[in-house]
């Protein structure tokens, strides 16, 4: 009974001492936020001996409080058990280690924190992610093995000299707190032989020589790396020579599977769908139907040769090319849009078709052929082809061609008028630019589209003279019968040469009375010249107009000039009678 009754009274006990714990806290926290071993003191030593006195109460007070718990959980262990024992024997415990924790601190003048240089632990993500490149990051690993064991060996003579230091200080803060012991303490007292057993524990703990030793073997091995590191040349040359030597032949195998199955396949492929193939079908699902096969016996042979490697067991080479194929696919996302255009092009279902007639940058072209490039062609144009990717032709409109439609207005050789009122023949023509070589050997240049912009008149087919020539009034009751005849006669005599039979110059010739102006009967005479004689376009000009008026002085015709009548009042006419003016017609 006497048992019985003590137990309660005992842990009643304990429960009253649970709340120094955080007497025990608050005084730590105000003993941490000022230095308890100054670097400097005024005092000297006697500073010093008050500090350590005051450091050396507290940790009594927290060995007295651990005494205290352990009994209690010494006396725990007799009880039955019971969830109420389990969870005060937790509460316990977790206060023993914060007890333990506070005492070592204290004793050190170090945090915990100090020592954790382990490494955090990594997401299941991370995990996952090693897991599948494992192969290629061990190939890197292997690659960079050498300057990353000289980094380590740095990180970890830093983090070394650092400890060691920590654990110097730790150790003689620990040296100073056993060597002074408080007079009013009994000698024998289970405190004091708890106090020094923590103590002593604590100083093997951060016993600095350890550590030393390890920091020495550090820098030894540090210094061997760094001896024997070869220079980067050769070691690229032995990580090539390495990886032709135990993957290259993996590699070759791989690629000539690959490069064998394409080119087989590919002679089927013509077998079934080429001109004489089995298979007769329009051009257009032809098209289809070898876009369909390709893509098939693509993945067909990427997927040959990944099983070869993975029956070599190249874990690397095959992981590389999983990833490549990936990054593939993912990087394309944003032009399968694009690329389902082109394809349609290729197959010939898009809005630019095969023997169209397509306008690309101004000039018009006919298209030969589509497939993963287009063949545009026209033949008046010097380099009369040209190859462009499908995609070019994306947005595109193609319409059919017109039997007879010319391709462009001229060929080299051509004369031509152009808009600006230049005058030249054709000296070089391409997609680019036109040439235009004028009279007196001038080159004059024009871009293409600008070329075609000016509306040239194309006179090397034949061209045409169509001129008006004024007679006077006195001409009247001639100018319809007898005028134009005359002129006609007139004109094939004096230009006899140009009106031989066989190929003549002037094809044809028409002299026919035009209108009647204000002051002179205009008639109209009309040449057609042969094409041949486009580059005497002006001389030519110039010998017609010089045999009309050869015509008229033979015949004594007059050609007038433009006349203005002016009517004059009579005070005017007076005027001018004074003044012995004959009022005339001014000419004009």
């Amino acid at each position: 009974m006497k048992s019985q009754v003590k137990i309660p009274r005992m842990l009643s006990v304990s429960q009253g001492k649970i709340p120094a714990i955080f007497f025990f806290i608050l005084i730590l926290t105000g003993f941490f936020n000022s230095p308890i071993f100054p670097q400097e003191a005024t005092d000297g030593s006697l500073t010093e001996v008050s500090a350590t006195k005051k450091i050396q109460n507290i940790l009594f007070m927290i060995t007295k409080q651990t005494v205290l718990i352990e009994k209690e959980l010494d006396h725990l262990q007799t009880m039955p058990a019971s969830k109420a024992v389990t969870k005060r024997r937790d509460e316990l415990l977790n206060q023993l280690d914060g007890l333990n924790g506070n005492f070592e601190s204290i004793a050190t003048q170090l945090q915990a924190g100090d020592f954790l240089l382990g490494e955090g632990g990594k997401s299941d993500w991370i995990e996952e992610l090693e897991a599948l490149t494992l192969p290629l990051l061990e190939a890197l690993s292997d690659l960079t093995k050498k300057p990353r064991k000289i980094d380590r060996l740095k990180k970890r003579v830093a983090a070394l000299e650092e400890k060691l230091n920590k654990f110097e200080s730790g150790t003689q803060n620990i040296n100073s707190l056993a060597g002074r012991t408080d007079p009013d303490i009994e000698a024998e007292s289970v405190e004091l032989k708890k106090y020094q057993d923590h103590l002593n524990a604590l100083r093997n703990k951060y016993n600095p020589d350890l550590v030393r030793l390890k920091l020495n073997e550090a820098r030894r091995s540090l210094g061997v790396e760094l001896q024997d590191t070869e220079p980067l040349w050769d070691t690229a040359t032995y990580a090539i020579r390495d990886f032709f030597k135990n993957r290259g032949l993996n590699l070759l195998i791989a690629f000539i599977i690959f490069v064998g199955l394409w080119y087989i396949f590919s002679k089927f492929r013509l077998l079934i769908l080429g001109e004489r193939g089995l298979l007769n079908v329009p051009s257009w699902m032809k098209k289809v139907l070898a876009t369909a096969y390709n893509i098939l016996v693509m993945i067909f042979c990427v997927i040959s040769s990944l099983v070869v490697l993975y029956l070599l067991n190249d874990w690397l080479l095959l992981s590389v090319v999983i990833l490549f194929l990936v990054a593939v696919v993912w990087a394309s996302r944003q032009f399968i849009p694009k690329l389902f255009q082109e394809v349609r092009l290729a197959l010939n279902l898009g809005t630019v078709k095969e023997n169209e007639r397509l306008i690309w940058k101004g000039v018009p072209w006919h298209i030969e052929s589509i497939g993963l490039q287009a063949t545009l062609v026209n033949d008046r144009l010097e380099g009369d082809f040209i190859q462009l990717p499908v995609g070019e032709l994306v947005g595109k409109h193609s319409r059919p061609v017109v039997d007879n439609e010319p391709w462009f207005p001229t060929e080299c050789g051509d004369w031509v008028f152009l808009d600006d009122a230049t005058y030249g023949r054709v000296e070089h023509q391409t997609m680019e630019q036109v040439v235009l070589r004028l009279k007196g050997d001038t080159l004059k240049y024009y871009s293409t589209p600008e070329f075609l912009a000016k509306t040239p008149m194309n006179i090397s087919e034949g061209f045409r003279y169509d001129i008006d020539f004024g007679l006077d009034y006195r001409l009247q009751s001639k100018i319809c019968d007898e005028i134009p005849k005359l002129f006609e006669e007139g004109l094939r005599q004096h230009l006899r040469q140009h009106f031989q039979e066989g190929s003549p110059n002037f094809t044809h010739l028409e002299v026919s009375f035009n209108r009647a102006e204000s002051s002179s009967l205009k008639l109209k005479i009309i040449l057609h010249v042969d094409g041949r004689c486009a580059g005497q376009h002006e001389e030519m000009e110039r010998e017609v107009q010089t045999t009309l008026v050869r015509i008229c002085n033979e015949n004594q015709l007059t050609i007038p000039f433009t006349q203005l009548t002016v009517s004059l009042s009579d005070e005017l006419k007076g005027w001018a009678g004074t003044q012995n003016v004959a009022p005339s017609p001014p000419s004009v």
